[in-house]
């Protein structure tokens, strides 16, 4: 453990990937050339939440054309999930969500539909009536175990739901073993998006600087390290879209 708090106590990291300072040794392996005329800050975010959602659409989901997707939760992962599936083609797309903004928000990275789970009964059939009769790929970019579970009954016959965000160790998704096999449905996990940074990350950095990759409409605030605090804080009550903490200048 090489990170703590300032009282000293260690600080976890996740993956164990990631430092609170401003230089860090790296292996060779561990560094991807980019573009020069990349803004940093824009790279950042492909990094993390971005890499993440639109690779799980693309990569682990393999989103086809014409297609129907629900992505159920619209935080920094979800809206990558959402233009992932809108640059693979899918024609409908709804973002699914308790929170009016994160939806709004949703429309600008490409959801034909949007769905406010606040105060709804039985969103499960309600999503499958909206969608015409089940999804062709669903997404939990929450971490539930219930989450998934709605994202694999939302499924039509011979769909794919994923696992994005990251539960509990100790929850748990539980299917009917018969309707698994009767519907031919697929539940698959997408860890880190199935990334190949190597690949990924210049592609990615290809599409923001045609236009098609929304990296700016991403980033609601910066912060300086200073404001660290008020930063994680507002990670935690879920203000829409990503925040960005800038070291001086970043060009």
């Amino acid at each position: 453990m090489r990170t703590f708090d300032a009282a000293g106590s260690p600080l976890n990291v996740f993956c164990g990937c990631g430092v609170m300072a401003e230089y860090a040794t790296l292996h060779a392996d561990n560094l991807v050339k980019i573009d020069r005329q990349m803004p940093l800050d824009r790279a950042a975010l492909i990094a993390c939440g971005v890499m993440t959602g639109f690779g799980a659409a693309v990569n682990t989901a393999r989103v086809e054309a014409g297609s129907v997707a629900v992505v159920l939760g619209c935080g920094g992962v979800g809206l990558n999930a959402i233009q992932g599936c809108a640059i693979a083609g899918a024609v409908m797309i709804v973002a699914v969500d308790t929170s009016a903004p994160q939806l709004e928000l949703a429309e600008r990275f490409g959801a034909t539909h949007t769905f406010n789970v606040t105060g709804q009964d039985q969103i499960g059939k309600a999503l499958y009536k909206l969608t015409g009769g089940g999804a062709d790929y669903a997404f939990d970019c929450v971490g539930l175990g219930r989450i998934s579970e709605q994202a694999f009954g939302v499924l039509r016959r011979g769909g794919t739901a994923v696992t994005v965000g990251i539960a509990a160790p100790a929850d748990k998704i539980v299917l009917n073993a018969q309707h698994v096999a009767i519907t031919e449905k697929t539940l698959t996990g997408s860890y880190y998006g199935s990334a190949r940074p190597q690949l990924d990350f210049p592609r990615l950095i290809a599409l923001y600087r045609s236009g098609r990759l929304k990296l700016d409409e991403l980033i609601t605030r910066t912060y300086s390290i200073d404001e660290a605090p008020q930063a994680f804080a507002d990670l935690q009550e879920g203000r829409p879209g990503r925040g960005v903490i800038v070291f001086g200048d970043m060009t």
